[in-house]
């Protein structure tokens, strides 16, 4: 039987478009915010697990050799984990599983991402990954991608650019009391419809920034976590799905529903023993590089009924005071968007039941929250639900 594990600590620092710091130093800051938090020595640490998405953001082939000196982990177990924008939770899960397994008993999740060493753009290297005889000659690329998913979206559901844009000001406006937010603002609903598009219907404010930042997550046995807090945070459930790369090898035909993320969801709830997510989570923190992604992961993850995160946004549901808040932190629209580093998700979730979440905090007692991650080309989601007793 797999042992219980614990969240005792997290490490933040300020997410931003160009940083100065190399990816060892923004490691160093949050590994060593996350020991001290856990009141652990460096030694403390058995395993390291990395995760980057993009090896050439940092212009090598493991960019995990980079990061080991400023984690802490010479001479230790570490493993590096790349699922695309799903490293952001896929990592957390491995971090997890090597407690879980009693191979290790204190492991540190280490997520980072360079994106503004690239030139000119980050753009330029996702455009590398698609298939170069079957995919990249028709021109495809993210923005492209996801404008053909969200309009499948809107198509099937009758979700509206209104909506989606309702959503942009929630998690701008949530980012202005994120300490560690890159693009905190106050937005008008007009402001959003009116900025300009960059793949119908996915507008610029629609959109994520790229993003430089690290986090750091520390998991323990449950013994080691008793030892450390009266409070622990326990991870309650876990799931992992990916499809094919491939379009014509695709279980999830249809763009518009995301059946890799329903299945992650499913996943961890079963694990969990939630039987209504709508009911028995108190806070979501969800990937949402777009507003509509943010919509898809609220109906796959079954914070509303399918197809309904249009009336979710609309009745205010998943503000900050609304019944289920979601992305109380801004999310990756407002906090910024390094990739694997949005296991910033998972950070807040904590926080937010730890009660630490500062201004970000939601106004009602929470004991249950959800995080997950998406990447790949309409490919991988991770779900991750984690919890007091």
């Amino acid at each position: 039987m797999a042992r219980r594990v614990a969240i005792v600590s997290v490490g933040m620092d300020k997410f931003a478009r160009h940083k100065e710091e190399s990816v060892e130093e923004m490691v160093y800051r949050v590994a060593k915010k996350a020991l001290d938090g856990a009141g652990l020595p460096r030694e403390a640490i058995d395993s390291v697990v990395f995760g980057c998405a993009v090896d050439a953001f940092t212009a090598t082939s493991a960019a995990e050799k980079i990061a080991i000196g400023g984690s802490g982990g010479w001479l230790r177990p570490s493993m590096r984990n790349c699922t695309s924008g799903s490293t952001a939770i896929s990592t957390a899960i491995l971090a997890y599983t090597q407690v879980a397994s009693g191979v290790h008993d204190t492991v540190m999740s280490i997520c980072f991402e360079k994106m503004s060493d690239c030139r000119p753009h980050p753009q330029h290297v996702f455009n590398t990954v698609y298939d170069e005889a079957w995919v990249r000659p028709i021109g495809l690329n993210v923005p492209i991608q996801c404008g053909l998913e969200a309009r499948r979206y809107i198509h099937l559901y009758g979700i509206t650019e209104l909506q989606m844009a309702k959503v942009s000001v929630k998690n701008h406006g949530n980012a202005v009391d994120n300490p560690y937010a890159q693009l905190g603002k106050k937005l008008t609903v007009e402001e959003v419809m009116q900025s300009p598009y960059i793949s119908w219907p996915v507008k610029v404010l629609d959109t994520s920034p790229t993003t430089d930042g690290a986090r750091a997550v520390v998991f323990t046995s449950e013994d080691i976590a008793r030892e450390i807090t009266d409070d622990p945070v326990w991870v309650r459930g876990i799931g992992r799905c990916g499809d094919s790369c491939w379009f014509m090898g695709r279980t999830n035909f249809d763009l518009g529903r995301l059946d890799y993320a329903y299945e992650a969801g499913r996943q961890a709830y079963e694990m969990a023993n939630i039987r209504k997510p709508a009911d028995e989570i108190d806070v979501a923190e969800v990937y949402d590089p777009f507003t509509y992604k943010e919509m898809q992961h609220c109906e796959a993850l079954q914070l509303c009924p399918e197809g309904g995160a249009g009336r979710m946004i609309d009745e205010g549901v998943s503000l900050r005071e609304g019944k289920l808040p979601v992305n109380a932190s801004g999310g990756l629209l407002g906090e910024g968007n390094p990739i694997g580093s949005g296991m910033s998700r998972l950070c807040w979730a904590y926080l937010q039941i730890k009660k630490e979440a500062g201004a970000c905090q939601v106004p009602k007692d929470v004991n249950t929250a959800v995080c997950n991650g998406w990447g790949g080309m309409y490919q991988y989601n991770a779900a991750m639900v984690i919890g007091r007793d």
